[in-house]
């Protein structure tokens, strides 16, 4: 109905204050400057709220969300990606020393399944290894994993870390049997 908050105040007025010409009425004009000024405030206001966002904010915010989370930008990373790893920043350190912790971090980069296996070494208690699994795998570099993983693992433990990657195709295996000239093939 109204698209700008003088022309609504304005609205609001009683009807004996409305009844000069708009260019000679003092309150016309009194809301027409200090509604372009709430108008101004409001968009402000608006875009403040979107910037204050990781999801929403603008490109050109993401360093300054990345500083405030002590989170850098790495190399060969998208900004999508740097947006997402920056978002579960508060679930991965919630949940810093548990497993759970773990497998957010690993999702934040790219890798789809993590698997946790304890040392298979009598006395070494403490020492676990962490496969990181396929997926969309946003970086590559094992020491920055490692670094990464070792800011949110348990206290006491050593984590080694160990990464695959998985191809499921079909493999066809077949045989030969040769008996005299005749020769009998045979899949599997």
């Amino acid at each position: 109905m109204f698209e700008k908050f003088g022309e609504y105040m304005f609205f609001l007025l009683y009807a004996p204050l409305k009844r000069a010409k708009m260019t000679a009425n003092q309150f016309y004009i009194f809301f027409k400057v200090v509604g372009k000024l709430f108008d101004q405030c409001k968009a402000d206001l608006f875009r403040l709220r979107e910037e204050s966002s990781v999801l929403t904010c603008n490109d050109v915010m993401l360093p300054v969300h990345g500083q405030d989370r002590d989170m850098a930008r790495l190399a060969g990373e998208t900004l999508e990606n740097y947006r997402v790893r920056l978002s579960m920043k508060g679930i991965i350190a919630e949940m810093a020393g548990i497993n759970e912790g773990i497998r957010y971090l690993a999702k934040a980069f790219g890798y789809e399944n993590v698997e946790i296996e304890p040392s298979s070494v009598p006395g070494h208690w403490a020492e676990a290894s962490v496969y990181f699994v396929g997926g969309n795998i946003v970086v590559d570099d094992r020491e920055l994993l490692l670094q990464e993983l070792n800011k949110i693992k348990p206290a006491r433990t050593l984590l080694s870390l160990r990464k695959e990657q998985r191809y499921y195709s079909r493999l066809y295996a077949g045989s030969v049997y040769i008996i005299g000239k005749q020769i009998t093939i045979r899949q599997g």
